[in-house]
């Protein structure tokens, strides 16, 4: 049995036969912008063909044949995020605010989770999680690269840590694996992957993982839940069986629009098809948990000991931590002792005798504390060459064009390379 023919059990002929067509055609493009490091107005003053995302703020969808975002020195400074505009879609139905702590259950690559703290001004406390180790090492360093300041970056398994955490989020996105047949016009491997067995396989961990999510919901809490599937067993079938389950949970009805589709038995929830909304596809359920929402007090770790450092940042008012031979800058604190942690929201540097200050912080602050360097030398910093200065020793933050590219430091005229080496290529 193959997708088309799968998916007979809840769509009508005509629709299947439309979303074949869609399936065919070229995949969509789109970015998020980062609006503490570029305003809407100066991004369309340099690239005036992109189109506005319909609903998601400081959101557009683009040309690749015209814009190669990909390659453009914005993206290495984290002015902006590459993301399918259907998938940005979540955090915008979720819409978390700057008063919750977040979960993003499978994060990885992170898009949801930028999503999110773009809505939420960069404050707050949001959990990225995903069980994949290496997948949340990328993560970290797209979170890093965005310059995002109230994320928490973990690799853990909550089948044995979320008794740790129960009733302790605001806001989940669960985000599930799942056999990801909206993906088949941007990997043919997924196409050549997809089986009935692996929808079936998918069912089972999405449940599973829905269960973990709700326990560690709020009561009065909302819970996104998503796929990259059009199959209706993984998407109006979990959240139906999950309902049945748990007959408490309110389901929350998404707004109106005819790009969205909507099936009988589950009318809430939307499937964002390409042959309606301009993008890959997704599914969105929206559920609350009964109770009423207990509000988060705003807890800030002090530290003494580098207060030149945190006033020299603007860092004050945060929570500056040191967690395992680290030193980071959160938000609000958050008691992440039962997690397996890649960052703490904002590195600032390791604790060691030789200082050396994090790229992270480079990306955090504004570019009123930088050093702006001309063109030629922003193509020697970012190719990993030194080059000469009059600047006295010490470290500073080189910016060009008002975007911070990251640190040097200057030692008897010639400023140093600090530029993350994975990062470093030739500028034309």
């Amino acid at each position: 049995m193959n997708l088309a023919e799968s998916l007979g059990n809840y769509l009508p002929k005509e629709e299947i036969s439309s979303l074949e067509k869609a399936l065919t055609a070229p995949a969509v493009h789109a970015l998020l912008l980062n609006p503490e490091k570029i305003s809407d107005e100066e991004f369309l003053r340099r690239f005036p063909h992109v189109k506005k995302h319909p609903f998601v703020s400081h959101a557009y969808l683009y040309d690749k044949a015209e814009y190669e975002f990909g390659q453009n020195l914005l993206y290495d400074d984290g002015a902006y995020s590459i993301q399918d505009p259907s998938a940005m879609m979540v955090p915008y139905f979720l819409n978390p605010t700057s008063d919750d702590i977040v979960l993003d259950m499978c994060a990885a690559p992170g898009g949801k989770t930028i999503g999110a703290s773009v809505l939420m001004d960069n404050k707050g406390t949001i959990i990225a999680n995903d069980i994949s180790y290496p997948r949340a090492k990328d993560m970290s360093q797209n979170i890093e690269r965005m310059g995002r300041g109230d994320i928490i970056v973990t690799s853990t398994d909550f089948v044995f840590a979320y008794v740790n955490f129960l009733n302790a989020f605001d806001k989940v996105i669960l985000d599930a694996p799942c056999s990801g047949s909206a993906m088949f016009r941007k990997n043919e491997e997924a196409e050549r992957d997809w089986n009935p067995s692996k929808v079936k396989s998918c069912v089972k961990r999405q449940l599973e993982l829905l269960e973990l999510s709700y326990a560690m919901l709020k009561e009065g809490g909302t819970l996104a839940y998503s796929t990259c599937s059009f199959s209706y067993e993984e998407d109006d079938g979990v959240i139906l069986a999950f309902k049945a389950a748990h007959p408490e949970i309110e389901l929350v009805s998404l707004p109106e629009d005819p790009s969205f589709y909507r099936t009988k038995e589950l009318p809430e929830a939307v499937h964002l098809f390409p042959d309606h909304f301009e993008g890959e596809g997704q599914f969105v359920c929206l559920f609350k948990k009964p109770g009423v929402l207990s509000r988060n007090s705003h807890e800030v770790v002090a530290n003494s000991q580098y207060k030149d450092f945190i006033a020299q940042y603007g860092l004050e008012g945060r929570s500056n931590e040191i967690l395992r031979g680290k030193f980071y800058s959160l938000y609000q604190h958050f008691d992440a002792s039962h997690l397996n942690i890649l960052r703490y929201g904002v590195k600032l540097f390791e604790v060691r005798e030789i200082f050396i200050p994090d790229h992270h912080l480079s990306h955090f602050v504004s570019s009123e504390n930088s050093i702006a360097i001309s063109e030629k030398e922003m193509k020697a910093y970012i190719h990993g060459d030194t080059f000469p200065t009059v600047l006295s020793d010490g470290f500073y933050i080189v910016s060009y064009d008002q975007q911070n590219l990251g640190f040097i430091k200057v030692t008897q005229g010639v400023a140093k390379n600090h530029y993350p080496k994975g990062l470093r290529r030739e500028i034309k």
